[in-house]
């Protein structure tokens, strides 16, 4: 830009220049005229051709300024005189301009201009003066100016724009570091910018600290959600543990009755089989409860298929706290033994479905679990009759957990797991129906979406 500044204005300099040049040549040359004018006036206004002749050749002895090719006089009957100065050289017939038009200026191609104009006195013409002027060296003068000005222009733009690229660089070096910090920030964790590093400018330095704010607020907003995420992993474990001592506790007691009355009435041979019977479904009862629970909270390294017993492990997980709210569990469920589908990815979604579902229906509500295969997809629909959805909320399941105002980390794992089965999440929420949360899951994966 310095570079293109440089050159052009020195362009327009030259242009101005040439103009100024040509003026005062056609100046130049109307003052030679005055001078041919006063020499060759005396003798045209008595009509001494053979004097006017000698004040022309006259006129070619001196050529200390311009110099002069040819000079000629009209005089008022159209004779004709013409010199030369070299008289070895063609002389040149006077333009036909000169015969009709009283003043004028012609350029020709070989660096010479003719001038002529009327010799008057008062009213009274004589003829005309004309003067054949070379003006090479005026022109040569100013080629060796432009070449020498643009030269000047390349070494002073070139300089300017060196010491230009070095202050730009001096001037962008805090905006580099602070790109330099944000990529690194974008492959780990952000580090602020030490005190000693930072520029002397003062908008420079309120952008550091701007960057170092913004560090630390991220790595406050990193602990919060590790705090989250904590909180949300002691509740999960918290509702695990209250799942488990709900599921088991009841078993235990029946067990712990059927061992009293084994002690008691033992050796009667009828009352051993019952209770040893009853023994064997409780043990039974308990592998059961704690293989659901396993299966739902333990991640599994081998993909397997959705199966019947896994309605049935849900069915046993939720029954505990669908009894404890007094809500009516309902599963409506028509698919066959296996289907191609991740066993451990729906069984969470549909155990979070449903824990929230019961937790969002007053006591003597339903809550309902309904599955079918639809064209070539697995249908899953999640239904209570509570006081239906908040907006925000159903915003989060359709959209993302970005929708969600709130920590809304359980919706953020069944957003996440629907996404890995490539499914779709479909809401139905009134005050007066409930909420329904459908799920549509392709069929046919043999391993999960990663």
């Amino acid at each position: 830009m310095i570079f293109l500044a440089a050159v052009a204005s020195t362009q327009a300099a030259l242009f101005v220049m040439a103009r100024h040049t040509e003026r005062q040549t056609e100046l130049l040359g109307q003052i030679y005229l005055d001078g041919l004018s006063a020499a060759v006036l005396p003798y045209a206004r008595i009509g001494d051709a053979a004097a006017v002749e000698d004040a022309l050749r006259r006129a070619l002895s001196f050529h200390d300024g311009i110099v002069e090719r040819q000079v000629g006089f009209v005089d008022s009957r159209q004779t004709v005189t013409t010199l030369a100065r070299n008289d070895s050289a063609p002389l040149q017939p006077l333009p036909e301009a000169v015969m009709v038009q009283p003043a004028g200026v012609l350029r020709s191609d070989d660096e010479s201009v003719w001038f002529w104009r009327a010799l008057r006195l008062g009213d009274q013409s004589y003829g005309t003066v004309a003067a054949h002027l070379d003006v090479s060296g005026f022109r040569g003068d100013r080629e060796r100016l432009r070449w020498f000005l643009l030269f000047a222009d390349l070494v002073f733009s070139g300089l300017c724009a060196i010491a230009g690229f070095f202050m730009m660089r001096r001037i962008q070096q805090p905006v580099t570091v602070i790109a330099q910090r944000l990529y690194q920030a974008a492959l780990g964790t952000p580090k602020p910018i030490e005190t000693g590093a930072m520029p002397d400018e003062e908008q420079s330095r309120i952008m550091f600290h701007a960057f170092n704010a913004m560090v630390h607020a991220s790595r406050e907003r990193e602990g919060l959600l590790a705090h989250m995420a904590e909180q949300q992993r002691k509740a999960d474990l918290g509702q695990l543990a209250a799942v488990i001592a709900h599921e088991v506790r009841n078993p235990l007691a029946g067990m712990r009755t059927a061992i009293s009355t084994l002690r008691r009435f033992g050796d009667r041979t009828s009352t051993r089989e019952e209770t040893l019977g009853f023994l064997d479904r409780g043990v039974d009862a308990l592998g059961r409860v704690v293989d659901a629970t396993l299966a739902s909270y333990r991640p599994q390294a081998d993909w397997r298929p959705l199966t019947l017993r896994d309605f049935d492990d849900l069915r046993l997980l939720v029954e505990a706290d669908s009894r404890a709210r007094k809500v009516k569990l309902v599963f409506d469920v028509a698919l066959p033994d296996t289907l191609p589908v991740p066993a451990l990815e729906v069984r969470q979604v549909l155990l979070n479905l449903l824990l929230n579902a019961i937790r969002a229906t007053p006591q003597g509500g339903r809550v309902g679990l309904s599955a079918r295969i639809e064209q070539a997809s697995l249908l899953l629909a999640v239904f209570d009759t509570g006081e239906g959805m908040p907006s925000s909320l159903a915003r989060a399941y359709e959209k993302g957990p970005e929708e969600l105002e709130g920590p809304g980390l359980g919706i953020g794992i069944v957003i996440r797991l629907v996404e890995r089965l490539n499914g779709r999440i479909a809401i139905d929420a009134s005050p007066q129906t409930g909420t329904t949360v459908t799920l549509t899951l392709p069929l046919g994966a043999e391993e999960p979406s990663s």
